[in-house]
């Protein structure tokens, strides 16, 4: 379906998952990432010492793949 100029996207604030980069989606990662190891953790009786340890190494890996691996650029014009 056609989107036309006035779309609901187009207002201030309001982003498609189109717009999203790869950094918006890391950093929307970090904190599913510890939701969902306390809630596993809650789930599979593991220690919440356990579960924060490896949705930190998790979220250290992301993140250092966005900055070091993957860093971001500027756009040429």
């Amino acid at each position: 379906m056609p989107r036309s100029d006035n779309a609901r996207s187009d207002r201030i604030g309001f982003q498609t998952f189109d717009s999203l980069s790869r950094y918006d989606l890391v950093l929307a990662f970090i904190p599913v990432v510890f939701i969902l190891s306390v809630v596993l953790g809650h789930l599979l009786s593991v220690p919440f010492r356990t579960t924060l340890v490896g949705a930190s190494a998790v979220s250290a890996l992301a993140l250092l793949d966005a900055l070091f691996v993957n860093p971001p650029i500027r756009p040429t014009q």
